[in-house]
């Protein structure tokens, strides 16, 4: 019997960017918390078999009983482990990890050891520190091949598609020739608005991300504001090289 899982709009962006035109066999579910992602993606056939996985027994449980009221027992298997490390050579295909730092996102990856676990695509939602996991991604050979702006409950969110088999960053260098010959920038500064914003939001002009963009234009200025240009100079010359760049974006967006 399927029951309706309760899933936020941030969790169904998520399992849905996992629906493209590759069949999922396997989907490692870490960080799963009570097992809505995992079961929404067998019952919609987004994946065949998925692998609930968190660091914590209590969710595991709460994962165990929805699983176990959805009759899907036989399809999605619970598992105790911190990140990656209790998933075996072959035993998933895809991966999924959502509402995480990025930096311990990208700890989970590294002691993960992607390739040779076999996993070949991922949906990868960090909540904090997003330019540094964009650069850790593309400095590994990963490919961002999509990316989507959510607004959830007031809060903005950034679901990323990532390859793993090594597909080309055409979609980095296609943003910031875009955002060179558009607005006049030097390439350093379209590097870094790829970084703090993605590539594929910026190329397709994610109707959300001039909102987010704006937001962002707005704390800064309130924070500049309160900031003292001799005491905070470093913060405050942080903050008004973000706003320089915020501009090009806002330019960039508008034209």
């Amino acid at each position: 019997m399927n029951i309706e899982v309760k899933m936020s709009q941030r969790l169904l962006a998520i399992a849905e960017m996992l629906n493209g035109d590759y069949q999922v066999g396997t989907v490692a579910d870490v960080g799963c918390d009570h097992g809505y992602v995992s079961i929404y993606l067998v019952q919609k056939g987004i994946a065949e078999r998925a692998i609930a996985m968190d660091v914590r027994k209590g969710p595991l449980s709460g994962a165990l009983s929805n699983i176990q009221e959805n009759g899907l027992e036989d399809r999605i298997t619970i598992r105790l482990s911190d990140g990656l490390k209790e998933l075996g050579e072959g035993e998933a295909d895809a991966l999924v990890i959502a509402g995480m730092g990025g930096n311990l996102m990208i700890r989970i990856l590294e002691e993960g050891d992607i390739h040779r676990l076999g996993l070949k695509r991922a949906i990868l939602q960090p909540q904090s520190e997003l330019s540094q996991f964009r650069q850790y991604l593309r400095g590994k050979g990963y490919s961002i091949v999509r990316e989507k702006v959510i607004l959830d409950e007031g809060k903005y969110y950034f679901p990323m598609e990532v390859d793993f088999t090594g597909k080309s960053a055409r979609f980095l260098n296609e943003a910031v020739a875009s955002l060179t010959e558009k607005t006049g920038c030097e390439e350093s500064s379209a590097v870094s608005l790829c970084n703090r914003f993605g590539e594929s939001n910026i190329l397709r002009r994610d109707p959300l991300l001039k909102d987010f963009l704006i937001h962002g234009i707005e704390v800064n200025a309130s924070i500049l504001k309160s900031l003292s240009d001799s005491e905070h100079r470093d913060r405050y010359l942080e903050l008004q090289e973000e706003n320089k760049e915020n501009d090009i974006l806002l330019f960039y967006l508008t034209k």
